[in-house]
């Protein structure tokens, strides 16, 4: 009977531990490919260098990726959370009917090809687009905006893309509060703004937080979003990533990079659990 359980514990344990030796592995061999110096295109040379870190660290051109990544997925993840608060929020009040309907609408969108919900908004906000179209018979423009193919559509179409993943999270958090201090709360004689404020937000906060780390982390390393919305025009670091590793298949160039960024998302993640951890309340 001992040995049967071990085989089956080993049966259940096997595919994990594969998934984890084929990650670390690819993880390995692309921090290997980082230090190899190109031996012309799609070639990797013999040796030890840090030059392809002197490039891409020593380049404004190249930086400029990263700090216009950070940026644009630093304000984008704040708006996904404001409005992935307000849906949360709205499903946690609402009754259950409501709750059901908006939370088939999320889960549609969320389990939707990546491709397809990126082609959605550009359909939205094309030049013919829904947006346009209706702005022109409403007579509140003369011509089309231009809202894709810059960073004002790249922003639009993350934070759509993105509002599942905050929503979920505040919404398992507000789902755990105990349904009786709100009451006391309002019996001891506080508004519904201070039971919200002194209450419900505190005990939110470990759902904003993975919430935030969540759609940050996704919104840096889009790939999908600026390239189609972008149109060439506002392109984000996994961009470059892609190019250089497709395009002009430098591929220790392109693991340099790919392996700063893991670097920044790795500090990212950890200044954010220290940063909610300090706003969360102590129990």
């Amino acid at each position: 009977m001992k040995r049967g359980k071990t085989w089956e514990s080993l049966a259940l344990v096997t595919p994990a531990v594969a998934v984890l030796v084929v990650f670390f592995g690819c993880l390995a061999v692309m921090v290997a490919y980082s230090f190899r110096p190109a031996a012309g295109m799609g070639r990797i040379g013999d040796g030890f260098t840090f030059a392809n870190y002197q490039k891409f660290l020593g380049d404004a051109f190249f930086l400029s990726y990263v700090s216009r990544s950070l940026i644009v997925s630093l304000y984008c993840t704040a708006i996904t959370v404001v409005l992935g608060y307000l849906v949360a929020y709205v499903m946690y009040r609402a009754s259950p009917r409501l709750r059901l309907f908006i939370g088939l609408v999320l889960v549609v969108q969320f389990f939707t090809a990546y491709v397809i919900r990126t082609y959605a908004v550009m359909l939205i906000l094309g030049r013919n687009g829904l947006v346009n179209k209706v702005l022109l018979q409403l007579g509140w423009i003369d011509q089309p905006l231009k809202l894709i193919f810059n960073e004002l559509g790249v922003a639009i179409g993350l934070v759509m893309v993105s509002i599942p993943f905050m929503v979920f999270p505040i919404y398992a958090s507000l789902h755990a509060i105990p349904a009786n201090l709100e009451p006391a709360a309002q019996s001891l004689g506080a508004t519904r703004w201070q039971c919200f404020r002194s209450v419900v937000l505190p005990l939110s906060l470990p759902g904003v937080a993975a919430g935030v780390i969540i759609v940050y982390l996704f919104q840096l390393t889009a790939y999908i979003i600026p390239g189609l919305l972008g149109g060439g025009y506002f392109d984000m670091v996994a961009n470059l990533i892609y190019n250089k590793a497709m395009a002009a298949m430098d591929y220790p160039f392109s693991s340099a990079v790919a392996v700063t960024m893991l670097v920044i998302s790795c500090a990212i993640v950890y200044s954010a659990q220290k940063l909610f951890a300090r706003l969360s309340p102590r129990h």
